[in-house]
C-alpha cells in the first residue's frame, strides 16, 4: 500500500469523524502484529543507543499499534511511537512501508530507532536526539525533552510494567519481559 494511500484513505475517514474541530482525529485500522518488549529492545540494540530513550519516548509519544492522529499541520503521527508521515519517503527508500510503520508495532519501534539514530548522527548528543525526535523547534525540542524525563523518572518509580502499551512477548508468555 503507497504512502499516498494511506494519507488518502486517511482523509477520507475524516469526513467521518464528528467533532473533528474540537479533537486531534484518529483513524485506526487492524493491527498485523503488536509492539512486544523484545521488538523494543532489539530495535534499541540496532540502533546502538539506550533502551531508556526508547522506553521514555514510548512513555511521551504514548500512541497505538494501528493507529494515526492528525496534526494541526495536517501530517499524521502513526503507530506505538508516533512516526510522523514527513518520513514516509525516506523510510519508503529503504523499503519500509507507511502501512506497516502503522499496522506492524515492530516496524515501529525499528522506525524509530531509525530517526533517533538519525537525530544522534546529527546532534551527537542523545538529550538532543529526543528532543529533535519530536521537533527540530528549540522550545518545541526542550519541552519535548522535559516530557521524556518526566515520564523517565515516574516509570523509574512505577517499573516499566506500567507502560500499558506492550503486548505480552510470545517467546515468554509474559507481559514485558
Amino acid at each position: 500500500m503507497s504512502a499516498a494511500y494511506i494519507i488518502m484513505y486517511m482523509c477520507a475517514a475524516l469526513c467521518l469523524l464528528p467533532g473533528v474541530a474540537f479533537a486531534r482525529a484518529k483513524v485506526a485500522l487492524p493491527q498485523t502484529a503488536p509492539l512486544t518488549t523484545v521488538c523494543v529492545v532489539d530495535a534499541a540494540s540496532a540502533s546502538g543507543l539506550p533502551v531508556a530513550a526508547f522506553i521514555g519516548i514510548l512513555a511521551t509519544e504514548n500512541g497505538r499499534t494501528g493507529e494515526a492522529l492528525q496534526n494541526d499541520n495536517g501530517t499524521w503521527d502513526m503507530g506505538p511511537f508516533q512516526i510522523n508521515t514527513t518520513h514516509v519517503n525516506e523510510l519508503a527508500e529503504m523499503g519500509v512501508a507507511p502501512e506497516d510503520v502503522l499496522r506492524d508495532g515492530c516496524v515501529n519501534a525499528y522506525a524509530a530507532a531509525w530517526l533517533l539514530r538519525k537525530e544522534y548522527n546529527r546532534t551527537g548528543d542523545i538529550w538532543q536526539a529526543i528532543g529533535a525526535y519530536h521537533s527540530r523547534t528549540p522550545h518545541r525540542r526542550d519541552a519535548y525533552i522535559a516530557q521524556v524525563k518526566f515520564h523517565l523518572a515516574r516509570l523509574g518509580r512505577s517499573g516499566i510494567f506500567a507502560l500499558p502499551l506492550l503486548a505480552p512477548d510470545s517467546a515468554s508468555g509474559r507481559e514485558g519481559e
